[in-house]
Formats: C-alpha cells, sequence, structure tokens
C-alpha cells in the first residue's frame, strides 16, 4: 500500500459530502483543488502506510469529534476565501439572445 495522508482523504469526503460544497460560487476542478490545499496546509497530517493504520486514524477521527471540527472549520475558511479570490479568472456571461 502507498503512504496515505487520510487527513486528505477525510477532508476530500467532507468536501463533497457537506454544505461546504454549496459555499463554493464555482465548483470547477481548480477551485475545489484550491480549497483542499488551502485546508490540509493549516491541517495535520495523518500518513499512514497499511490500512490497519487507515482504520485507525479513521476510528480516531470519529471519537474524537475536535478532529472533525478541524477539518470542517479549515475547509468552510477556505471555500469562504476561494469564493471571495478564485485563482482563475471569471467566466464571462453568455448575453441572452432573444
Amino acid at each position: 500500500m502507498p503512504i496515505v495522508n487520510v487527513t486528505e482523504q477525510l477532508a476530500t469526503q467532507l468536501l463533497q459530502d457537506s454544505e461546504i460544497y454549496d459555499l463554493l460560487k464555482c465548483k470547477c476542478e481548480q477551485c475545489i483543488s484550491d480549497v483542499l490545499a488551502m485546508a490540509l496546509n493549516r491541517l495535520p497530517a495523518r500518513y499512514v502506510t497499511t490500512d490497519t493504520g487507515r482504520v485507525f486514524v479513521n476510528a480516531s477521527y470519529y471519537l474524537h469529534p475536535q478532529l472533525q471540527s478541524d477539518i470542517v472549520t479549515e475547509l468552510t475558511r477556505s471555500a469562504l476565501q476561494v469564493s471571495s479570490h478564485p485563482h482563475h479568472a471569471q467566466q464571462p456571461k453568455v448575453a441572452d439572445t432573444p
């Protein structure tokens, strides 16, 4: 098994399965990647190399609500920042044609 950052997997899952995703004005791959990168830079990495390690980290995540709260807080902060200042140019609006 390759080295896996379980925090990254949990953050990705939380972003896709929560209201945080709805905070994003743009849901393109660049904006989603920016949100995850910003949040993960503020969160401690939890690397594992075995399935047992992954189970252990996942269990501690669910047994300690503060860990989940930290991920949600950082994802929310990052989503609001990316929505306010997207990394890519704004898409031009297409004018309505009669």
